[in-house]
């Protein structure tokens, strides 16, 4: 590829550095496609704290985001905990006095059987409860509306709440045979009677399908906001056949981080050479930032001279891979993108790289 310093477009040169040939790139593991598409939706979100007078905020603002979030997500979960309900109850409890306050509010599941007759010498619509658990036991019910008239082959198991009324009760009529096991009547509870409410209050359910949506967002945005974006995972993963890179070579890349006294965003990279001049030790790297359109181009900056340290890895995007190298020195702390893995393994053997 002949990259020319002054004529090339930055935004030609970025596709250039970040199309890569399917042929030419592994496929990404899967953990690290899912750190990408946290790290890209974190950066999405905070695109609007990047500018203006949020530009403060930073990444707190896409953690606050994330916070909200969460909140959102246990809502669902929350709000059903502070609702009232009653006490869950069978009639034996009722029998045995475990359960026997007058006013107490309880829950009771069976089969009602509106009554003809009144069995407290009351005026007033009973019914009698047959226990859904044990119908050999049952309580008598009042209701300020009358009930409907179902036929008794036809009712089913149903949970009622009220409250408990003491007040004696005498079913003396006959029952249907559903009201009985195998004519045998239930026994019934002969000082307590239940005043059903108005509304069944129904049982305490958790609106969780509710908050999975916002659950995955905060935990996505708390990842994304802690790595980053795009991610570099280390690879151990080279071409053992590369080359060093030698004398008057040079190749095309992209740098994310800071090159002398240039800075780039790694989700928004520079344009650079890489190339090895002759120095009076040896062969020195050299990244060369390439100008803007309509910009002085930046003077190159020495990598090699001193101390250098370097870690291969991959740069991994929400759409693909990408080769690159993790380069520290005194003038250097970027990674560089490059376009194959053999062009950045030419450079890393100029590099004291970590495996």
């Amino acid at each position: 590829m002949i990259v020319r310093q002054r004529s090339m477009r930055r935004r030609w040169y970025r596709l250039r550095i970040w199309r890569i040939a399917a042929t030419a790139v592994h496929d990404a593991p899967m953990m690290g496609r899912i750190l990408a598409v946290c790290g890209w939706l974190a950066w999405q979100v905070g695109r609007p704290f990047r500018a203006g007078p949020a530009r403060r905020l930073g990444r707190r603002g896409v953690i606050g985001v994330a916070v909200l979030l969460a909140i959102l997500a246990a809502l669902p979960i929350a709000i059903p905990l502070f609702g009232a309900q009653p006490t869950d109850a069978a009639v034996q409890e009722i029998l045995d006095g475990e359960v026997r306050d007058p006013g107490a509010w309880v829950r009771l599941r069976g089969r009602l059987f509106p009554l003809t007759e009144t069995p407290t010498g009351q005026e007033g619509d009973f019914a009698l409860l047959v226990d859904e658990a044990d119908t050999l036991r049952a309580i008598v019910v009042r209701a300020a509306t009358p009930f409907e008239r179902t036929p008794p082959e036809d009712v089913e198991a149903t949970a009622f709440t009220g409250r408990l009324l003491e007040l004696g009760a005498s079913v003396q009529e006959d029952l249907p045979i559903e009201a009985t096991v195998a004519g045998t009547p239930p026994r019934v509870v002969p000082d307590r009677v239940l005043e059903l409410d108005a509304v069944i209050t129904e049982e305490r359910a958790a609106w969780w399908p509710l908050s999975i949506l916002p659950a995955l967002l905060a935990a996505a945005l708390f990842i994304g906001a802690r790595i980053g974006y795009p991610i570099f995972r280390p690879s151990s993963v080279v071409d053992v056949l590369a080359a060093p890179l030698g004398p008057g070579e040079r190749l095309p890349a992209a740098y994310g981080g800071q090159v002398g006294p240039n800075r780039r965003d790694l989700a928004d990279p520079g344009a650079a050479l890489l190339l090895v001049r002759r120095g009076p030790r040896g062969n020195l790297l050299t990244a060369q930032p390439l100008a803007e359109e309509g910009s002085l181009a930046p003077a190159p900056v020495t990598i090699g001279g001193s101390w250098t340290a370097g870690r291969i890895g991959d740069v991994y995007t929400i759409s693909e891979t990408v080769p690159a190298l993790l380069v520290r020195s005194e003038l250097v702390n970027a990674t560089f993108l490059f376009a194959r893995t053999t062009e950045r393994d030419r450079v890393a053997a100029l590099v004291a790289v970590e495996r």
